[in-house]
Formats: C-alpha cells, structure tokens, sequence
C-alpha cells in the first residue's frame, strides 16, 4: 500500500479512536482525490479498517469506489456496501450522511442499470 494510503488509514484509525469525527471529515473531504488515484489499492484500504470503528472512512472507501466511470467487480463492491450499510456505526455516520445518501443513490442507480 502507498504511504499516503497508509497514512490515511493511519489518521483515519487514530482520528476515529478519539471520537474527532469533524476533524476526521474534513480528512475525508481532502483525500477523494488521493483514494481515486489509488483504486487498485482501496480493497486493501478497506481490509485495514473495522466496519463499525472506522465507519467514516470505509464509506469514503466506498463512496469513491462507487464513484468510478466503470466498477470493474460490481458483486464485490455490492457485497461491500451491503456489509457497510448493515454493519456501520450510525453515530459516526451522522457526521457524512449527504456522503452515505450518495453511496445509496450510486448503488440504486447500479442496480437499475443491471435491472437487479
């Protein structure tokens, strides 16, 4: 994994532990770019964070994942945010709920592109 990705996972893990949620968001919000430059990597990103710790960061995982011109393994990233959306921490989601109402969105609108 890069070091900026292991530098995120790294602030992501640390950030959440100490409930800084604002300051974990304002993390995210910069590091879309960092995250869709390194697709290939973001399965091992997500590998490295726990679903209900590090709710914020694997949504933004996800969310950038979602966000590509074509998703490569579409059962994968399904079975990802299927995970996510039933497994993940509503209060840490409170914070990114615009962020978590557009993965929802991605993931409708790829199901019905399917017809799923």
């Amino acid at each position: 994994m890069a070091s900026a990705l292991e530098q995120f996972v790294n602030s992501v893990r640390q950030l959440s532990a100490q409930g800084q949620m604002t300051q974990l968001c304002e993390l995210i919000n910069k590091s879309g770019e960092l995250l869709a430059k390194n697709l290939s990597h973001l399965d091992t990103v997500l590998g490295a964070l726990d679903v209900q710790e590090h709710s914020l960061g694997v949504l933004a995982v996800l969310f950038v994942k979602f966000s590509m011109p074509s998703v490569p393994d579409f059962e994968t990233l399904f079975s990802q945010v299927q995970l996510f959306i039933s497994t993940c921490n509503g209060e840490h989601i409170r914070y990114a709920t615009d962020t978590f109402a557009g993965l929802c969105h991605q993931l409708t609108n790829a199901l019905v592109e399917r017809k799923q």
